[in-house]
């Protein structure tokens, strides 16, 4: 029960956790003192058991939550499992300890946002592509000694143009600007850390009129030892997608076509109305994962367990079987049951009695 309780607490939700499968979208190696060619962040959420030992006691994070502003949404949990998963390509949980960043420093985060901020032509609005800067230590396990750092960098899309109206950036222009400011922020850390290994991730932060999609990877790179540029970028082509809705319909027809069918078929079954939400992700143009949320005010327990089975047959009907499937049954205050359908292993049900 422990092992499948971990495992449905870190399946992607509508908070989503990134959490590292058995394969990846791009080759990668581990040397000592040295890092892989391409970090990478997996296209399927596996849970497995191995996951990084800590150092106690636990010491807090030290720039965590230091946003630029307090519009920006970051969805932490999103962009920090998914910096543990970038991790694992380059310091294996086998050979490295987790800590929470100790090396940057509050004002250090502070200055780095003041100096990427610029001032509308009149003067009463500034704005910068810096929303929020994350460390993640690793330590060499024998020694519990510093031996890697992974930084992620969050950037808003969101720009003023010289007449002081807002404009987005599009992915590669966020990509090519990210990597400049990655750039001076490497120089910096060089100073205090100057012979461990880095991994940045660029992390593009959520629309701030959007509060269930969460923000997206956008690029990964490397810093080797000793080294203080990054040695190598790579492209990392994440999207999430509300399923119903028209930007879903657009970009993925026969996904949302496949939706639409399991969400008309489960919700005509029963009596109570209930809300289908889903949230897919896709790697690379290919659904990979797709976080389904039904709520309604089911009659009793039974109920919900023939609804949750009813709903798993159409999951494994409808939804290819190389989309990891995450259903959660809930009202609107509680959480009523789970159904896990990996695309590897047995699927998981489980019916919460309170």
């Amino acid at each position: 029960m422990e092992k499948q309780s971990k495992f449905y607490t870190l399946a992607l939700t509508a908070v989503l956790s990134v959490v590292t499968a058995g394969c990846s979208l791009w080759p990668g190696g581990n040397q000592e003192n040295t890092l892989p060619a391409n970090p990478t962040l997996s296209p399927v959420v596996e849970v497995s058991e191995d996951y990084y030992g800590s150092i106690q006691p636990y010491k807090p994070n030290q720039t965590r939550g230091m946003l630029a502003e307090t519009r920006y949404r970051i969805d932490f949990s999103h962009l920090e499992l998914g910096m543990l998963e970038i991790a694992r390509d380059t310091f294996p949980t086998d050979e490295y300890l987790f800590q929470e960043g100790q090396q940057i420093k509050p004002d250090q985060v502070r200055e780095w946002i003041a100096q990427n901020m610029t001032k509308a032509p009149n003067g009463q609005k500034k704005t910068g592509m810096l929303v929020h800067v994350l460390e993640h230590d690793y330590l060499e396990r024998q020694k519990q000694q510093l031996s890697g750092m992974v930084l992620g960098i969050s950037l808003s899309p969101v720009y003023l143009d010289a007449t002081g109206q807002e404009k987005t950036y599009t992915t590669d222009e966020l990509r090519a600007k990210g990597q400049q400011l990655a750039a001076r922020i490497v120089q910096a850390v060089r100073v205090d850390t100057p012979h461990v290994p880095i991994v940045i991730a660029l992390y593009q932060v959520p629309d701030k009129n959007s509060s269930l999609v969460p923000g997206r990877f956008i690029m990964s790179g490397t810093v080797n030892a000793n080294e203080s540029a990054v040695s190598k970028w790579q492209k990392i082509d994440e999207e999430f997608y509300l399923f119903p809705s028209d930007d879903a319909e657009k970009a993925y027809p026969q996904q949302a076509l496949q939706y639409d069918k399991l969400m008309r078929q489960t919700q005509a079954s029963f009596s109570e109305y209930i809300g289908m939400t889903g949230l897919g992700r896709f790697m690379g143009g290919k659904l990979t994962e797709l976080t389904i949320t039904a709520t309604a005010e089911f009659d009793s327990r039974t109920e919900v367990l023939q609804f949750t089975q009813f709903a798993a047959a159409g999951i494994d009907q409808l939804i290819d079987k190389g989309v990891h499937v995450n259903l959660y049954v809930q009202t609107i205050n509680q959480p009523l049951a789970i159904y896990i359908r990996p695309t590897s292993g047995e699927p998981y049900m489980h019916i919460y009695r309170k």
